[in-house]
């Protein structure tokens, strides 16, 4: 079973994955799993980020509708 990871956890482990593989030192075949890890880990984030920006265009519209101020006749 998958561990569920916060959105910081997994821009960290993006982000460790990406200097790995930007120092060069990784064998090919190592080099290949980590991009394939990482393109898997970008996806579960813009996902994670999708989902937020829906939850707060709703909260935000939701918001906007019960604060505006009444109608002056």
């Amino acid at each position: 079973m998958k561990k569920k990871i916060t959105f910081e956890e997994g821009m960290q482990e993006l982000e460790e994955l990406v200097r790995s593989l930007e120092s060069g030192q990784l064998p090919l075949e190592d080099s290949f799993k980590a991009y394939e890890k990482a393109m898997a880990l970008k996806g579960t984030l813009s996902g994670m980020l999708d989902e937020s920006d829906k939850r707060i265009r709703v909260l935000t519209e939701a918001g906007e509708t019960e604060l505006d101020p009444p109608a002056e006749a």
